[in-house]
């Protein structure tokens, strides 16, 4: 018989569920930044990152949640991805920034800090 986790064994567990969490938010990003530079599956290397940054964010994903709370993973990952994206269009792909695209940043990642601290009082 297995005995319960203990808060050192959980602490470690969350740790591990969150760096995976993280690199699936990198893989995605990897995967976007591909799919944009593929322009439209045209050309093989960008298309064949693309799909592996894909696979690979989603089994990190998927990986994270055996731990974390669904909502509160997937509103990181949606949330860091988007934030990440926007700068690496603007800073690679050479996209606008805009003030609107400057404050709709500023309030996902408000948004991240006060699900971050929400999921502390749970804990």
């Amino acid at each position: 018989m297995e005995a319960a986790p203990g808060p050192t064994t959980t602490h470690r567990r969350r740790w591990l569920a969150l760096v995976e969490l993280f690199l699936a938010i990198a893989a995605e990003q990897v995967g976007t930044s591909a799919m944009k530079a593929s322009n439209g599956f045209s050309q093989l290397l960008p298309t064949l990152l693309a799909i592996a940054g894909y696979s690979l964010s989603m089994l990190w994903f998927g990986r994270s949640m055996r731990v974390l709370p669904m909502g509160f993973a997937y509103a990181l990952w949606v949330g860091i991805g988007m934030v990440v994206a926007s700068v690496i269009g603007i800073v690679i792909f050479s996209e606008l920034m805009t003030p609107a695209v400057i404050v709709g940043l500023l309030f996902v990642f408000v948004g991240i800090l006060v699900l971050n601290s929400a999921q502390k009082e749970v804990a």
